[in-house]
């Protein structure tokens, strides 16, 4: 992997871990608003991916968050969704070598991925530039800031 690609996997790395502390923080807003301690206890052993799905049915459920909100959040949460599962495919793959110059093999052996028939426990290999690397850490940045601000509209120091 060149330099620019170890760099853009940290970048991604680093991205990634503000959408889950927005994650944790919109929960806590939705959970116990303007006090913080009772959302960071349900959410503190939960997943990325269960944290969405919580945050998703709060916001459903809740009336003093407006329509226009509701959808903006339910949008940056599905976005956040993704980006993060394109994420886990490159920060928890083996990293390999690449007939593409430039590129990087990331080597994914998910667990849920060809449990059963022909391709049972083969890998997923997906070859990466570093711009393309760069690209999914701009993706979770704006993941990040859109979350951000989904959690200050929905709190008490934004607009409900």
């Amino acid at each position: 992997m060149t330099q620019e690609g170890e760099a853009a996997v940290g970048r991604i790395a680093i991205w990634a871990a503000y959408v889950e502390q927005h994650l944790v923080d919109l929960c806590a807003e939705l959970i116990n608003e303007g006090n913080a301690a009772v959302g960071n206890t349900v959410t503190a052993n939960m997943s990325a991916s269960s944290m969405i799905q919580l945050a998703k049915k709060l916001l459903l459920e809740s009336d003093t968050t407006s329509a226009e909100n509701k959808a903006v959040t339910l949008a940056a949460l599905t976005e956040a969704k993704a980006a993060l599962e394109e994420r886990n495919k490159i920060l928890h793959a083996t990293v390999g070598g690449s007939l593409v110059e430039g590129s990087t093999t990331f080597w994914n052996s998910r667990r849920k991925r060809f449990t059963s028939g022909a391709l049972a426990g083969q890998l997923e290999a997906a070859q990466h530039s570093p711009a393309e690397l760069d690209a999914l850490g701009a993706r979770l940045y704006k993941a990040m800031d859109d979350l951000w601000e989904c959690y200050l509209s929905v709190s008490s120091r934004g607009e409900k």
